[in-house]
């Protein structure tokens, strides 16, 4: 048996889809319940994984310690490059309560966690942004944006002179079909509380589908209908356009999150540098 958070490289051969699958949850920061939600397997199940997981990568039975091993390999899980190999020190975060509520005028429960190294990974992602040439390429480069930084929908909308065109008809959204289609089915767009942040807003908006209220019950209906498929919080950031046109970023999660002002200020800047690429490849 090898000693905590080493493991040999070639054993990862041996794990299947779904072990990295649960170890990519795992790392993400899920408990087993909640993977278990989100692959749709059973609970029992997700601990059999880690438990085999954790033979095959000879490391001890301690989640932690798998974590650590995977944080720091440089393959990649599921195809997707959420653990960056970056150096140097860890970025300062802004932990306060008051002053996020100072900064955003929301309610935020908590203290909000340290994201280490958040501005080299920003970095990362704007040198994406920057190197695509073609639309698609910067579509991968929002999805991997939006994956390093800890969400799992995004939405980039640009230059739409319509509330209809800015929601139904984004220039780039990984939020799932089903959701969209009853959103436009339901016609939530017309008691869609996080729409006028968009519209008359002009700085980033938390929104939270479990602890914000409405009395509006149109307004709080439409909170269960994102809880209804798992759109639990995320980050809405108007960008600025010409007289007569809207566009916005927003990044969404699954689950329950909390959010810093350096968090706040990358999603920003991602949002910028997002809609300044779209503007030169004319999209």
């Amino acid at each position: 048996m090898q000693s905590d958070g080493r493991y040999r490289l070639y054993s990862r051969t041996v794990l299947t889809a779904q072990e990295r699958n649960v170890l990519y949850w795992t790392a993400e920061g899920k408990t087993q319940w909640e993977i278990s939600v989100i692959l749709g397997i059973a609970e029992t199940t997700v601990k059999t994984h880690l438990k085999n997981s954790r033979l095959k990568l000879e490391a001890s039975n301690k989640t932690h310690t798998v974590v650590k091993a995977i944080r720091q390999s440089e393959l990649p899980l599921c195809g997707r490059l959420h653990w960056l190999t970056i150096e140097g020190k860890q970025a300062s975060a802004i932990e306060s309560k008051d002053d996020l509520n100072a900064r955003t005028g929301l309610r935020v429960s908590g203290r909000c966690p340290n994201r280490p190294h958040l501005a080299k990974i920003l970095q990362k992602v704007d040198d994406w942004i920057k190197e695509a040439h073609t639309p698609v390429e910067l579509f991968a480069a929002l999805d991997r944006g939006c994956t390093v930084l800890g969400f799992d929908a995004v939405m980039l909308s640009c230059h739409k002179s319509t509330k209809e065109a800015l929601l139904l008809d984004p220039t780039y959204s990984t939020i799932p079909l089903d959701v969209m289609r009853e959103y436009k089915r339901q016609n939530w767009i017309e008691n869609d509380v996080l729409l006028p942040h968009i519209i008359g807003g002009s700085r980033a908006f938390i929104w939270d589908s479990t602890f914000d209220r409405y009395r509006d019950p149109r307004g709080q209906g439409f909170l269960q209908f994102l809880k209804q498929f798992r759109l639990a919080a995320g980050i809405l950031v108007p960008l600025e356009d010409e007289e007569g046109f809207k566009s916005f970023v927003s990044l969404h999660a699954y689950f329950q999150t909390q959010f810093d002002l350096n968090l706040i200020d990358a999603v920003e800047a991602f949002g910028k540098n997002a809609k300044k690429k779209a503007d030169e490849l004319g999209i």
